[in-house]
């Protein structure tokens, strides 16, 4: 059998040079991967927050506890947030019909379902502003009003579950921050013209109109509304 390995000093480092430069070549190619592979995904991220021109901005003013608003969120805003994302922007406003009052000890909340839900209200008020994110953010309100019966479990579940910093939310909800944002939203609430009279109200472009039509089909509502180019889904 012919003896085919280097004969010579010269040939090792010839044969050693070309492995080098394979085991080089192999590994620019996996970071280039890998780093393509990082930026397709921040652009499908980047894509959902993407808005068409003349999208329609839908605030929905709910409660935690509520039944009806759990029915709304699962049921319509979810799938229609889904369908067509980039066609309409939308506020989560959660106090319902909450009262508010201060004094020198502090901000404190009467709720239609009691206290647990004051603290539920909380946890989706500081959800808000600590998960940016759309998808993620309503995501984890849909998932935290499915278990309204246990706010604080249900908020360290759904926080995980879309990735969400759940110390910085807890803590939030626990604080005078938390009653500061939900002060803000129980004012944002009473100033609706005309005043909220059941909840969930739900306004598209700042026009409480066809409340009912609103609740039973947000997707055929909003298309109505959208003024650009048609998606699929609205067609």
């Amino acid at each position: 059998m012919q003896d085919i390995r280097p004969k010579n000093m010269a040939q090792r480092r010839v044969v050693y040079f070309i492995i080098r430069g394979m085991l080089f070549f192999l590994a620019i190619f996996g970071l280039w991967r890998m780093i393509s592979l990082i930026s397709e995904n921040s652009n499908a991220i980047n894509k959902e927050d993407e808005l068409k021109d003349n999208h329609v901005l839908v605030e929905v003013y709910y409660e935690s506890m509520c039944p009806d608003s759990k029915y709304f969120i699962k049921h319509q805003l979810v799938p229609a947030f889904e369908k067509i994302p980039e066609v309409f922007a939308f506020r989560l406003v959660p106090y319902g019909k909450a009262k508010t009052t201060e004094n020198s000890t502090g901000i404190f909340f009467s709720c239609q379902h009691f206290e647990l839900e004051c603290l539920g209200n909380k946890i989706h008020a500081c959800g808000i502003k600590y998960i940016t994110n759309r998808s993620r953010q309503l995501r984890f309100a849909s998932c935290l009003i499915n278990n309204i019966r246990n706010p604080q479990s249900a908020g360290e579940s759904c926080a995980h579950e879309v990735n969400a910093n759940w110390d910085e939310i807890e803590k939030c909800s626990n604080s005078k921050e938390g009653s500061e944002l939900l002060k803000a939203y129980g004012e944002e609430t009473h100033n609706l013209t005309p005043s909220v009279t059941f909840i969930p109200t739900v306004v598209l472009d700042k026009n409480q109109g066809h409340q009912k039509d609103i609740l039973k089909n947000l997707l055929k509502e909003v298309c109505s509304k959208y003024a650009g180019d048609k998606p699929p889904s609205c067609l």
